[in-house]
């Protein structure tokens, strides 16, 4: 007999995102439950014309509260939950009805890519997806986790990865709202803190809030509380390092942040994302020939296991495009020596750029250095 699903989502006031959401997994569940925890819009009203069960529930501060209100209404032998702002890819949507056939696993990884600018920004890896079952409930009341509660009652053996994707757009929020939840969330966090002590993923997500809102100081500081208490094998662990090089960059920090990625790259040998961070560093300190020498490592490496949260276009368009920058700013440097006189610097730098163009020839930059050349011959 073919296995059932329910979608459990948790809403207030998203009458713009909501049908979208719900619309997206639809065909490939079999109940839709919304616990509702406010609305003054919409919402409702668009839930239940799409079909979906809502149920109401009084903030209280706690997600996780208000998830497990959820489950409790959950009819079918597995649940999927979603937020408001996301939705399933339609590509991949249909395996939904597939994985959760299999008598093997009790949950499922997912991957979960972050929209910015109606563009693919960053993706990662999810628990979003598991069977039915009252020993399993959400923890911790902000970034709330069910795996912790699933693993207890089974094994870590007994989690798959699908191939399942999930849109999130919960990044084209307005700055108004954005700067709202980041207070919410700060509130929430710090008061988990001090109930359920110094793990490292509480900490981290400190961080996270305030990198948020550019400050990178108290972020690198909570984020150092974090890697203390924080196994390398934890699913975060790999945002973790990635987000203390970014604020190490931006407090121009930047000879202990390569020092930093050199170390991590130890356990994390693939991640394409800390070398191009290697190569940004190198550069904000005018050291050209090593950023770049980082940038080729990035398209030879090509882009990173899925486990590790990354960048889209990390291992393509953003280091072709960082070195066809860095190649036109190392012309624009020759041009100027030649016009002062400086021969020897200029073919210095014209020689890195002919190099460079050796490996990822950008037609019009090698263009621009046959003028310059030619240009500095005839003033000869």
């Amino acid at each position: 007999m073919s296995k059932t699903v329910s979608l459990c989502m948790i809403a207030k006031n998203e009458e713009k995102h909501i049908a979208r959401c719900i619309n997206s997994a639809k065909p490939y569940v079999d109940q839709i439950v919304v616990v509702d925890t406010g609305s003054t819009d919409f919402t409702v009203e668009i839930a239940e014309e799409l079909g979906a069960e809502v149920y109401h529930h009084i903030w209280q501060d706690d997600f996780a509260l208000a998830r497990n209100q959820s489950l409790e209404h959950a009819i079918g032998d597995w649940i999927i939950f979603l937020d408001c702002d996301e939705a399933l890819e339609p590509a991949t949507a249909p395996l939904l009805r597939e994985v959760i056939q299999d008598d093997h696993y009790q949950g499922y990884w997912v991957n979960i890519v972050n929209f910015y600018n109606n563009q693919p920004s960053t993706s990662f890896v999810g628990f979003r997806l598991f069977r039915n079952s009252p020993r399993h409930r959400f923890e911790i009341p902000i970034h709330e986790q069910i795996l912790p509660s699933v693993i207890r009652n089974s094994s870590p053996e007994k989690i798959g990865q699908s191939n399942i994707t999930i849109y999130h757009y919960g990044y084209e929020n307005d700055k108004a709202t954005h700067k709202t939840k980041i207070e919410r969330n700060l509130r929430i966090l710090h008061k988990a803190m001090k109930d359920y002590g110094y793990t490292g993923f509480i900490p981290f997500y400190i961080a996270v809030e305030h990198q948020k809102l550019g400050e990178y100081r108290k972020a690198l500081e909570y984020y150092r509380i974090s890697l203390q208490k924080t196994s390398l094998t934890e699913s975060y662990a790999p945002a973790l390092i990635r987000s203390m090089v970014y604020c190490m960059l931006n407090l121009k920090q930047y000879q202990e942040g390569i020092d930093f990625i050199d170390h991590y790259l130890k356990a994390y040998p693939d991640y394409t994302d800390l070398v191009f961070l290697k190569g940004t560093l190198y550069a904000a300190q005018e050291k050209i020939p090593q950023a770049l020498a980082c940038m080729n490592q990035c398209i030879a490496m090509g882009s990173p296991p899925i486990r590790l949260f990354s960048t889209h276009g990390i291992a393509d368009e953003k280091p072709k495009a960082f070195i066809k920058d860095m190649t036109e700013k190392l012309l624009r440097q020759g041009a100027e020596y030649f016009a002062q006189g400086k021969s020897s610097q200029a073919f210095t730098v014209l020689n890195i750029a002919f190099n460079q163009l050796k490996k990822t020839p950008f037609e019009e930059v090698f263009n621009k250095m046959i003028e310059t050349m030619l240009s500095t011959l005839y003033q000869t």
